[in-house]
């Protein structure tokens, strides 16, 4: 009987709304290079732990499910076995020196037509550019092409889909995601040299195929060769496209173009204060916990010109403006406020997530989606039995309660959506009008 995998639909379903709750959008780009159907295994980049497979799950074209590489001593226990395999997972027999061994589970995925994903650089991290790519995906296809041409197998050959996921921020509250696959990639070019008697031929053949991976991924990927560099582009590119007007489409080619642009010292013969004056501004936002689409949304009147002076304004005006800004936002307020205070904990609970690990960037995005989920887990169920009791448990009332559990969600998401940027405005005016209310009084 088929395996219907459905722990790993219903996971794919569940990490798809924290997903799709946590960014603003995720971009997919070059879907028509992903094969209907036939054996493929499919190489992403890793720079995000659980929130890569999350959302190349996600986003893989025709809702193709998964295969994922798991230890092959975690399922020797019967029932590990099941739910890692309903999971979507495969077995890999590191241990052993054979590698149809190794790759038994692969290649019996691949044979059935199916889809395998892996993250060739092995662990997740935070660098400026990506890291060495590992021959495990290379070993793979060419052990199971050799595989094929043994046993006769008429089928589909196998081919490798080089995956980029992009983050604009990653570990950022709303911030985009952007999921490039590329063109496939076939056994054609290396299947002679890797079937050929000669010694070292078959290596050879494995690290041509995986510099052929490595380069499909650095040319989706925003690659730098230090953080510096990395920093003054991305300033670059924030002065120059606002977030929210920049195309998701271009947003790697714009991100590297600036990149290369900055590697080029005798571009300009300034270029040194430019980068200097970059990065003091980035360090300056970073340490403010502000975004330079913040500060440019700030309306600055004339009287507030650099060029020229002006006086400390009056008590009274610093509190006509600290009241009518103050009225302003509660006029919006009540619009906000239920949504908001259904889901604080949440909140707090994923910002306490990201605290645990202010050191590993690549983590807290994943921290930040986990102990939120968690309590919503608790918070939507309950409300939905609270407007189903109120309903008097009534079959409509069930229907009634999911819908409005559902728009809901929905409605928050939406009203984030539209007020992020001014509730850190907000913030930002309310601490920079205390400070001056306390040195005019």
């Amino acid at each position: 009987m088929e395996d219907t995998k459905i722990i790993h639909r219903v996971i794919r379903r569940v990490t798809g709304w924290a997903v799709i709750s946590f960014f603003t959008e995720i971009r997919v780009v070059g879907e028509e290079n992903v094969p209907k159907d036939g054996p493929i295994i499919v190489t992403a980049t890793h720079h995000n732990m659980m929130l890569d497979p999350a959302i190349l799950s996600l986003t893989f074209p025709y809702r193709r499910l998964l295969h994922y590489w798991a230890k092959a001593s975690l399922m020797s226990h019967p029932v590990a076995r099941y739910i890692l395999s309903s999971a979507g997972n495969i077995p890999v027999d590191r241990k052993s020196k054979d590698r149809r061994k190794l790759f038994q589970g692969t290649f019996d995925a691949l044979s059935q037509g199916q889809a395998v994903a892996l993250f060739p650089e092995g662990t997740s991290y935070t660098e400026p550019r990506i890291m060495q790519v590992k021959d495990g995906a290379a070993w793979a296809a060419l052990e199971y092409t050799k595989w094929t041409t043994e046993h006769g197998n008429s089928g589909d050959p196998v081919e490798i889909i080089p995956v980029s996921i992009v983050y604009t921020n990653k570990s950022k509250y709303r911030s985009c995601v952007v999921v490039e696959y590329g063109k496939p990639i076939t056994m054609d070019e290396y299947k002679a040299e890797f079937l050929s008697p000669d010694e070292g031929a078959p290596r050879t053949a494995v690290k041509r195929l995986t510099a052929q991976i490595e380069r499909q991924l650095t040319e989706t990927t925003i690659n730098a060769p230090d953080w510096d560099t990395l920093y003054a582009a991305r300033m670059a590119r924030d002065l120059l496209w606002p977030e929210e007007n920049i195309n998701l489409d271009e947003f790697v080619v714009i991100s590297q173009t600036l990149v290369d642009l900055f590697c080029t010292p005798d571009l300009v013969p300034n270029f040194a204060s430019i980068k200097r004056h970059l990065l003091t501004y980035y360090s300056l936002l970073q340490s403010t916990h502000l975004t330079n689409d913040v500060l440019t949304s700030l309306p600055l009147p004339p009287t507030l010109d650099p060029h020229r002076p002006i006086s400390l304004p009056s008590r009274l005006a610093t509190l006509s403006v600290l009241i009518r800004d103050s009225l302003s936002c509660l006029i919006r307020l009540p619009f906000f406020l239920i949504p908001l205070a259904v889901h604080f904990p949440s909140y707090l609970l994923a910002r306490f997530g990201a605290r645990l690990v202010e050191d590993e960037e690549e983590t807290q995005a994943q921290n930040k989606v986990v102990f939120g989920l968690l309590f919503l887990f608790l918070m939507y169920p309950a409300t939905f039995f609270f407007v189903w009791a109120f309903l008097r448990y009534t079959p409509i009332g069930a229907f009634v309660a999911a819908a409005f559990v559902f728009l809901f969600a929905m409605y928050h998401n939406k009203l984030v959506n539209d007020n992020y940027e001014q509730f850190v405005l907000a913030l930002f005016h309310s601490d920079k009008r205390s400070s001056l209310t306390i040195c005019v009084f």
